[in-house]
């Protein structure tokens, strides 16, 4: 079973949960008035209140980003609410599954137990269930979010969007570009998890035999050279975190030096001090934050979906 695979359970785990999502993505747009409305509030506020000499109107105006974030943080709580109906059917579906076809396994002709079964049902099952919840909340997150703080720069100020989504761009390129060699690394980190449980189960099952026979360095050097293939596995993933970092910095915070050094230069062109300012909150708060979510969601948990469901659907197919 390949990554289309994947793909195609996902999209018929999604399918069959529509009303859900679609709930999900209603109570999602309104979690997202914050992002849009925070900019533009606060230059307002800025522009036509306190630097005009009139702080109530000031207030007035962050008085309404207020109720734009208390309306978020109610639709936040109903988010949650949503995702519970989309991920536990799908996580019992595949515990179906794997129950089904490790029975089938190990009761036909000339079949026998597979040790890595409870792996597979107790943990993998787990990683999965958590992993699709992740990725359902942080990419409607991101789409919803930076989507948000993009319409509140554009409304402010088309070039300052510009300055800003350009390396936003760059950075999430940067991180599409390493996804294929993530997901190696992740693949060959769960097959030595698996392998290491499969050679320390044979060895503790047969331990009669391997003192019998007086086996027990030979056993000892197989198990620790998986152990070792494991953390090996383990420290190559890791260092692919330098990569996630590579693209938050040029994606999430090189906006912001973009738009400091270029704030001279948008003054002198008539962009007011709030506006400078709200444009800042966009990026700071929206876009960064949404791309840093997206980027280690996909980047940690995403890549586990995608080799974890992968494993249990090769091992169990469909029938």
């Amino acid at each position: 079973m390949t990554r289309p695979g994947v793909r195609r359970v996902t999209w018929r785990a999604a399918r069959a949960r529509r009303r859900e999502l679609t709930r999900l993505c209603g109570w999602s747009l309104v979690e997202s008035l914050p992002a849009l409305l925070s900019g533009y509030l606060v230059a307002r506020a800025v522009d036509e209140g306190f630097l005009a000499g009139r702080p109530l109107t000031g207030l007035t105006w962050l008085g309404a980003l207020a109720v734009a974030v208390l309306l978020g943080a109610t639709a936040t709580g109903r988010t949650y609410r949503c995702l519970g109906a989309v991920v536990e059917p799908f996580r019992d579906d595949l515990a179906t599954r794997i129950v089904r076809g490790a029975l089938h396994d190990a009761t036909r002709t000339g079949g026998h137990p597979d040790s890595a079964t409870v792996t597979r049902l107790t943990h993998q099952v787990e990683i999965v269930r958590d992993t699709f919840a992740g990725l359902l909340m942080v990419t409607r997150g991101f789409v919803f979010s930076a989507g948000a703080a993009l319409l509140g720069l554009l409304a402010l100020a088309p070039t300052v969007a510009a300055l800003a989504a350009a390396p936003m761009l760059v950075g999430l390129a940067v991180f599409l570009a390493a996804l294929p060699a993530m997901v190696a690394h992740q693949r060959a980190y769960v097959q030595a998890g698996e392998h290491l449980g499969q050679s320390a189960a044979t060895a503790l099952a047969g331990h009669r035999d391997v003192l019998a026979c007086g086996a027990q360095a030979r056993v000892t050097t197989d198990v620790e050279r998986q152990v070792s293939a494991q953390a090996a596995a383990e420290r190559t993933l890791a260092r692919m975190a330098a990569i996630r970092s590579l693209s938050l910095g040029i994606g999430g915070w090189l906006p912001l030096v973009v738009l400091l050094a270029a704030t001279p230069w948008l003054v002198e062109r008539g962009l007011t001090a709030g506006a400078v300012l709200g444009a800042l909150i966009y990026v700071s708060t929206g876009l960064q934050p949404a791309l840093h979510t997206l980027v280690q969601g996909i980047g940690g948990g995403g890549l586990r979906y995608v080799v974890t469901l992968e494993n249990i659907l090769r091992t169990y197919p469909d029938t």
